[in-house]
């Protein structure tokens, strides 16, 4: 029976991967594109790879420990400990990034109901 729920639970993260991917993109469209996003729901994780406007290599970025918080019908993402594949990057994101809500569009509320 672990197995199932572990297969359900791959396929979850999959198809919410797939969602953070899109929503993603209204953040940092200034910036770049994301190329991959990864959730692993069990641990609270995301991965991004990001490719920057004016880079040749993807940037990385891993998200320790996120929560979805509600405010009225409002939903937003928050990411506790950032950590970014370039240095300075990794800097400005524990600075300005950590613990900053991102609010959720209402169009993917249903994705919210996979994410916590």
């Amino acid at each position: 029976m672990g197995t199932i729920r572990n297969l359900a639970r791959q396929g979850k993260d999959l198809a919410v991967s797939k969602a953070l991917e899109t929503m993603g993109q209204r953040y940092v469209e200034r910036f770049g594109t994301i190329v991959k996003a990864h959730l692993d729901s069990t641990n609270r994780e995301i991965r991004l790879e990001l490719l920057l406007k004016g880079e040749t290599e993807p940037v990385e970025v891993h998200i320790r420990g996120y929560e979805i918080v509600a405010e009225g019908d409002r939903r937003f993402l928050v990411a506790r400990d950032i950590g970014v594949s370039r240095e300075w990057m990794a800097a400005l994101a524990r600075e300005y990034l950590a613990g900053r809500r991102f609010e959720i569009p209402g169009s993917y509320s249903k994705v919210l109901e996979l994410l916590s």
